[in-house]
């Protein structure tokens, strides 16, 4: 096992790498620059003030040779000074991470606590009312986008039943009980989409290991129906499961952009949209890096979890 994670990691460097490469490129190939944000800042055109704001911002210098400056700063995690507010873009990220991750992770543990259950029986119940109604209900949730619904239960829960708040964010460090009240919304517009697929993905992965020859042995041994359900196909089942669930996690911690905007949820997501608007090329730059460690690094923890679930699994 730690040869495999080391080795892993080490694949993940040339990955990272490209990633970099990619991102700093792509914001270099967008009309205008920083200094040309600046100067409409300011309201300055003179060309030796453009010559100084060059020299200050490296762009006096081959693209080659900024791509390994930022790249050094980066690795230090340094990715110089937002152009709207002034402040070090590692300080804008910081404070919009911890909301993103408060959000997807009890939005992806919301649709896992009703996908995984739900999916289970009604692959056990096959061809039953339970089944039918989990497999309609899924497929409304896949089909309604998830910015419709987050607008429904607004103007349901909020506007008209007033009883709880349409946008807003509290720490859970500052006051656990009371962030609740502003996490509901959101967390549930993003856990009932999610669980819409895992609840199919469930079911039918159910249903391929129940169909499986290990099941009949299993029972022909005098194996109780549960232990047979839960303990052996359930287990098995819950590979294909996990690998989406930890990709819609990698995509939640990416930050959901919409849903961040419709309830005024101060994440990352919304940080990097208002950024692009604004052409805050720093603040965009590094928050996209970041989007794809976390999603590199979900990919890991997601195959590292293959061998805890399925002991056959044998990591290489």
């Amino acid at each position: 096992m730690l040869a495999y994670i080391i080795r892993r990691i080490a694949q993940l460097v040339p990955v990272l790498l490209v990633l970099t490469i990619v991102v700093f490129g792509f914001v270099e190939l967008l009309p205008g620059n920083i200094i040309d944000t600046l100067i409409g800042t300011e309201g300055i055109d003179d060309p030796e003030v453009r010559k100084i704001l060059e020299k200050e911002y490296g762009f006096d210098q081959p693209i080659y040779v900024r791509y390994v400056k930022w790249l050094y700063r980066a690795v230090q995690g340094e990715f110089g000074i937002s152009l709207v507010t002034r402040r070090p873009v590692s300080l804008e990220l910081l404070t919009g991470i911890p909301a993103t991750v408060y959000l997807a992770l009890v939005g992806i543990t919301l649709s896992m606590l009703i996908a995984v259950p739900l999916g289970t029986i009604a692959a056990v119940r096959r061809n039953t009312a339970v089944d039918y109604t989990a497999q309609v209900t899924s497929l409304a949730g896949i089909s309604i986008p998830e910015f419709w619904f987050a607008i429904l239960c607004v103007l349901l829960f909020s506007l008209y039943l007033g009883w709880l708040p349409s946008s807003g964010y509290i720490s859970p460090f500052d006051d656990f009980w009371g962030s609740l009240k502003f996490l509901i919304l959101p967390a549930a517009a993003v856990g009932f989409r999610q669980a819409a697929f895992t609840t199919r993905l469930t079911r039918s992965s159910m249903l391929d290991e129940m169909s499986k020859e290990y099941v009949d042995t299993a029972r022909s041994l005098g194996l109780s129906e549960r232990k047979v359900i839960f303990k052996y196909t359930l287990r098995n089942a819950m590979i294909p499961t996990i690998t989406i669930s930890g990709l819609q996690l990698a995509n939640l911690l990416g930050g959901t952009v919409v849903l961040e905007s419709i309830f005024a949820w101060p994440g990352i997501g919304r940080a990097i949209f208002e950024a692009i608007l604004q052409r805050d090329y720093p603040l965009v730059q590094a928050g996209v890096l970041v989007l794809g460690v976390i999603v590199v690094v979900m990919n890991l923890l997601v195959d590292l979890t293959y061998s805890y679930l399925n002991p056959r699994v044998k990591l290489r």
